[in-house]
């Protein structure tokens, strides 16, 4: 019941939280980030670091879905999550690449990147409207 509150659902911007969380999850599990020359996969999980790093993000992302009341606290988390998939891409690029090929799962990093962005885009959007309406008051 909780899940289906009807104003959590009407914002779009708690789809683009979701599919955020979503979307990392998959990524760790079924795109390769890098691979060596003879085509040996690594995944974010052969990572321990990178791999705690996701997880942390995907679950910051689901919470902030559950915060559709407290708008500032869900822009924070939004925040957190993109700072650490931002330390995941920085990560992998200098740190664990050393003789390795950058693969897919690197470069759909972006996406929930990108959809955090525009998560971040529609909370601010609330919050205007909230302004709005209060001063109408």
């Amino acid at each position: 019941y909780y899940f289906c509150k009807k104003n959590m659902i009407q914002r779009i911007q708690s789809l683009f939280f979701l599919f955020a969380s979503v979307a990392l999850l998959v990524i760790c599990y079924y795109f390769p980030v890098l691979s060596t020359e003879e085509g040996v996969p690594y995944f974010i999980f052969d990572y321990n670091t990178l791999y705690l790093l996701i997880i942390l993000s995907s679950i910051i992302s689901m919470i902030a879905l559950f915060y559709y009341k407290n708008r500032t606290k869900q822009l924070l988390l939004s925040h957190l999550a993109r700072l650490n998939i931002t330390i995941i891409l920085v990560l992998i690029v200098f740190l664990y690449q050393e003789t390795k090929i950058i693969d897919i799962g690197l470069f759909l990093l972006i996406i929930p990147f990108l959809s955090l962005i525009i998560a971040n885009y529609f909370v601010r959007k609330d919050q205007k409207l909230v302004e709005a309406a209060d001063r109408l008051r």
